[in-house]
């Protein structure tokens, strides 16, 4: 009895924080933006979040990564309860971020990962998350930092860590109750022992959860050394960044609760929906116009 109490009191917190939640995410909505998709926009802190409020009716569509609602449309909680639209709103890659001047310490990272490529390593990694298909790396990818001669693959030996700025997003980045995993996470394990055995250097991996919106500022200020998380590649961030290769292949797709999916059907059909995106993500540009 003692249990079944604990257990309603847990559901009931988790009710009570979703709904609080959601009342603060409306304050920040914006109503009257001119958007291209949409008739109000709310910004929340993760792309989880989007999913949570999606099928709690706070929002009609939430607006995220391709790779995340797959996964999330076939498993766990969410699988029969939300649909994706068959409709992409933006087609990218992701890539790694380093400090903008991290030149050499990138040139290892790009060279890990087309190593992994090229001998099955990658490939092993997508198979368990199924992502195969997505990978983005070819046999003619090509290392465009390799003459890199900074200090900074140095400095990072010498730290003897790899901070990796993260946050949960399946399949990239999550835990099941075994531990974190995910294709981001398991992927930079590899590229870890890759360079650790190449180049006889003795890196740990270091995990840290983050608030994304705040990402290029802990890069910058040196709490974390990558952004590797399912990071768009667009050109603002090349410009202030240090990016890896495209690694893997990504769209925006609209999300919607499954007894919607013949009121949502065509993007246009979104004009007067209210909208969930992770604040500070390529979703957010997309519903924007941005």
């Amino acid at each position: 009895m003692k249990n079944k109490k604990g257990t309603i009191f847990a559901k009931a917190a988790a009710l009570v924080a979703a709904v609080i939640m959601s009342v603060t995410a409306f304050a920040a909505c914006n109503s009257g933006e001119q958007l291209a998709y949409g008739k109000e926009l709310l910004t929340l802190n993760t792309q989880l979040d989007t999913l949570t409020q999606l099928n709690m009716g706070a929002i009609d569509a939430a607006v995220i990564d391709s790779v995340m609602a797959g996964y999330y449309s076939n498993n766990g909680e969410y699988a029969g309860k939300v649909t994706i639209m068959d409709a992409v709103l933006q087609r990218e890659q992701y890539g790694i971020a380093a400090r903008k001047d991290d030149k050499a310490f990138m040139s290892k990272i790009n060279e890990a990962l087309i190593a992994l490529y090229g001998n099955g390593g990658m490939q092993e990694v997508a198979d368990q998350f199924g992502l195969t298909a997505d990978i983005a790396l070819e046999s003619s990818t090509e290392n465009p930092l390799a003459d890199a001669t900074d200090s900074s693959w140095d400095d990072i030996v010498a730290s003897g860590k790899i901070i990796i700025g993260y946050t949960i997003f399946a399949p990239i980045a999550f835990d099941e109750g075994d531990g974190l995993t995910g294709y981001d996470i398991e992927l930079a394990k590899k590229t870890i022992e890759y360079l650790n055995e190449k180049y006889s250097v003795n890196l740990t991996p270091e995990f840290q959860i983050i608030d994304w919106d705040s990402k290029e500022a802990l890069l910058t200020n040196g709490t974390i050394d990558l952004i590797w998380n399912g990071l768009t590649i667009d050109d603002e961030r090349l410009a202030n960044m240090c990016i890896s290769v495209p690694y893997l292949n990504n769209d925006q797709v609209a999300v919607v609760r499954t007894e919607d999916k013949d009121k949502y059907v065509t993007p246009d059909d979104l004009k007067d929906a209210v909208i969930g995106v992770e604040k500070g993500s390529a979703g957010e540009s997309v519903v924007r116009g941005e």
